[in-house]
């Protein structure tokens, strides 16, 4: 299984709707096309703990956050953001979740994605 081939899967199958991976610098190595993700501005939300976060005009409150996630979901039922540092690479898989799906069920997923991710 590759990264890209999961990545599919996921939007196949409903489960997110948009993905990115970030590096620890805050570059973007990989996202979908339907998303213009802004890696250095996440990193900094994610660093300060941030109450909220803006992703394409749209206001996102977190409602966990750790060294190892960040959820957030829009009060508006415009969706969820999921993110899941990588374990054995410096970086974290994010994604847009659809209001209608569980944010908790699709962090297992996006977590799940992450740790496929591996250095090189």
């Amino acid at each position: 299984m590759t990264f890209e081939s999961e990545a599919a899967r996921l939007q196949n199958d409903g489960v997110v709707g948009a993905l990115a991976l970030v590096g620890a610098d805050g570059a973007v190595h990989w996202q979908t096309q339907n998303w213009q993700v802004d890696g250095p501005s996440m990193i900094d939300s994610w660093t300060k703990k941030a109450p909220w976060i803006v992703i394409q005009g749209i206001k996102y409150s977190t409602i966990d956050i750790t060294n190892s996630r960040m959820i957030c979901t829009n009060t508006q039922q415009q969706g969820h953001i999921v993110i899941a540092k990588t374990p054995f690479w410096q970086g974290f898989v994010m994604a847009w979740c659809s209001p209608a799906h569980q944010v908790r069920s699709a962090y297992v997923d996006i977590a799940r994605l992450a740790s496929e991710v591996k250095p090189g």
